[in-house]
């Protein structure tokens, strides 16, 4: 079952905005990167804050995954890393499985404040919506598969399962040759013979 609910804003307006822009959801501006609209400031109230190419809302709380909502730029449907822009979209992600479930109002605020702003369109699995029920839904199906198999979202025991069970990027014997030309040290640390 996927776990994540990504949820996709395009920006129909002909001027997209660039890194600067997106940057005042910290409720801060960039000083490299100077916005051209305050737009995005509204957005501030949230909590975002910059998480290396990304933004995300962080967990106060001991449960649940370290990064509540995620927020990622993107330009021809594919989320960007180290890009200045200018953005078409930015993409909300949200595990209903790795967050108690009392958190997707937090994420139906982000829906609403990033909806209010001009021009913008939202995509949800392939479809263009208007409001948080269809969203909400999967978040509750999803949160059902789980407790029908014993595990509580946002618990400990929900961080231990891997999103990525099915996924084999990683052959094992892929790029990783164990050989005998590696030896310990006494503190443990292997070293070259």
């Amino acid at each position: 079952m996927e776990n994540d609910i990504l949820i996709d804003f395009r920006f129909t307006a002909k001027e997209k905005p660039r890194f600067g822009e997106l940057f005042l959801i910290t409720g801060e501006e960039h000083p490299k990167f100077p916005a051209r609209n305050k737009a995005f400031a509204e957005l501030a109230p949230l909590g975002f804050e910059q998480l290396d190419d990304f933004f995300g809302i962080l967990n106060s709380e001991e449960s649940g995954d370290d990064v509540l909502v995620w927020l990622f730029p993107m330009i021809n449907g594919e989320e960007v890393f180290h890009n200045g822009g200018p953005f078409d979209a930015i993409r909300l992600s949200y595990s209903a499985l790795r967050n108690a479930p009392v958190n997707i109002s937090l994420l139906q605020d982000c829906f609403n404040a990033i909806k209010a702003l001009p021009d913008v369109e939202i995509d949800f699995e392939g479809t263009t919506v208007s409001d948080f029920a269809p969203i909400q839904q999967k978040a509750d199906e999803i949160v059902a598969y789980w407790r029908e198999n014993s595990i509580e979202p946002g618990s400990e025991q929900s961080l231990l399962i891997d999103d990525d069970a099915g996924d084999d990027d990683w052959e094992e014997d892929e790029d990783w040759e164990d050989s005998d030309d590696w030896e310990e040290d006494e503190a443990g640390d292997k070293k070259e013979k």
